[in-house]
């Protein structure tokens, strides 16, 4: 009974405002369509004095005739055409038919706390570290941008991982009239979508792009030695893939501390002579600076050899000590650091040959021993030019940018 008798109030209240709006809509028009009707009749004096009276008539008649069409004129203004009434409505949560029909035509909230408002803050809706949690705080808001200050009904949250299966719903708590905190723990690492719903309508700028970070924690256990590790990589996962020039291997360290390993001393497939530069390519392949073997060589993200390219010279596909490998994030291709052909060279993403950039001196574009090469977000590359004691940053394609840096020791 009490909540028929609400559904009548409301009603009531809503055919009210209703009829008041109407009758407010009512009075404008009347206005509109008076002042129109003066127009029309000012239109057709003039057209019918200009068919039936003589010109001078009409002269005689112009100063008149013109001061009233700016008279009616001047008291139009456009500003005036703009409804004196909102077609606000409010709907009663027993009302789901009417709901369901008015959701066809636009956006129907039931609720005086207004989605599109909301804010979200907090450092969950940028990044994340996988199986921590985070968190976000929400800010109730009305359809005026104020303080929600009664509890919200429905409030939830959801990160999605990219492939759309991986889902984590959230934890909401209010923390005082307005504002309430939102904690979850990511799963996947990679960009995930964090989907917030007040009223089961989509927020302010929800969904977020969440970046959630690997979760690698320095292991305390590791099985066995490193030796002069020289290359390192970290793939999806945390997992630290180490270069270990002085062991002439390969290993692979878990979160957990655990530790295995390839390759032995040694020139054929698989075997390493005093490896330095290591990178995963966008497969997950493993791709090692084989520095005193003078070649590149590709691995499964297991440790299987499949490919060896490269012999010592200085031609495509010949290599002098590369010392460092990375693969480009937009093209795919491989980047090659030869400390002692003093240049960079291009391999395409199946390894082979694609361009070189680089030769001996200290002028723009030339090295003198790259040791390392890497690129950033916008695809630039940048080269650690050891004896020039210098950075050099270059297009994709090897074309001179920038440089910074000179010997010396201040900071």
């Amino acid at each position: 009974q009490a909540l028929e008798a609400r559904e009548t109030e409301l009603v009531g209240q809503a055919e009210q405002t209703a009829q008041q709006k109407l009758k407010t809509l009512a009075t404008q028009r009347g206005g509109f369509e008076l002042q129109l009707g003066h127009l029309r009749s000012c239109q057709d004096f003039v057209e019918e004095s200009q068919r039936t009276c003589s010109q001078g008539e009409i002269l005689r008649m112009k100063s008149p005739l013109v001061k009233q069409v700016i008279d009616l004129t001047g008291s139009f203004r456009p500003e005036t055409l703009a409804l004196a009434e909102q077609a606000d409505m409010v709907f009663a949560h027993s009302l789901p038919g009417l709901v369901k029909t008015c959701q066809q035509f636009g956006k129907v909230y039931c609720h005086p706390v207004y989605p599109e408002k909301c804010r979200a803050s907090g450092e969950g809706i940028k990044v994340a570290t996988r199986g921590q949690k985070v968190a976000v705080s929400v800010e109730a808001l009305d359809k005026e941008g104020e303080a929600y200050l009664q509890p919200v009904d429905s409030l939830r949250c959801e990160l999605v991982a990219s492939d759309g299966n991986n889902r984590v719903r959230g934890t909401v708590k209010r923390r005082n009239q307005n504002i309430y905190d939102i904690s979850y723990r990511p799963l996947v690492t990679g960009e995930n979508q964090l989907h917030i719903l007040i009223e089961e309508h989509p927020m302010l700028k929800s969904p977020f792009t969440v970046t959630v970070l690997p979760n690698f924690t320095a292991p305390t256990n590791i099985i066995g030695d490193l030796n002069a590790p020289y290359g390192i990589a970290v793939r999806e996962g945390g997992e630290v893939v180490v270069a270990e020039l002085s062991n002439h291997r390969i290993s692979i360290i878990s979160g957990n501390g655990e530790k295995k390993s390839f390759g032995t001393l040694g020139s054929g497939p698989g075997q390493f002579n005093s490896p330095e530069g290591i990178a995963i390519d966008s497969k997950g392949y493993i791709l090692v600076a084989d520095y005193g073997n003078h070649r590149i060589q590709q691995f499964s993200s297991t440790g299987k050899h499949l490919r060896t390219v490269g012999t010592q010279g200085s031609g495509p596909l010949q290599f002098q000590s590369p010392v460092s490998i990375t693969v480009h994030p937009h093209t795919g291709k491989v980047y090659v650091a030869e400390r002692d052909n003093h240049r960079i060279q291009v391999l395409n993403s199946d390894l082979t040959y694609s361009s070189s950039f680089g030769r001996k001196g200290s002028n723009n574009g030339e090295f003198n021993w790259p040791y390392d090469v890497a690129t950033d977000r916008d695809g630039n590359v940048y080269v650690a030019d050891s004896h020039n004691h210098r950075i050099q940053v270059l297009t994709v394609d090897g074309v001179y940018l920038r440089q910074f840096g000179k010997q010396g020791e201040e900071e």
